[in-house]
């Protein structure tokens, strides 16, 4: 299942079913693009999951590289 985010929200928020894969995208943007200021990982009360908000400019690429990276591990 793909990392969903919302661009149009004002902060970001990203989305997962799967609390882990959202802790570890946050590890990767961190180490590889510097990216700190964010919440930390939350229920998602309305569509069910995961969430949390990057509160300072995110390229959509990184999160694009990020999945590119963990589909080839999975295969």
């Amino acid at each position: 299942m793909p990392v969903r985010v919302n661009w149009d929200r004002n902060p970001v928020s990203v989305h997962h079913e799967n609390n882990d894969v959202l802790e570890s995208l946050i590890l990767y943007l961190r180490n590889k693009f510097g990216i700190r200021k964010r919440s930390l990982v939350m229920v998602d009360r309305e569509e069910g999951g995961y969430l949390f908000f990057l509160y300072e400019p995110c390229n959509p690429r990184w999160i694009l590289e990020y999945e590119d990276l963990n589909d080839d591990k999975e295969e």
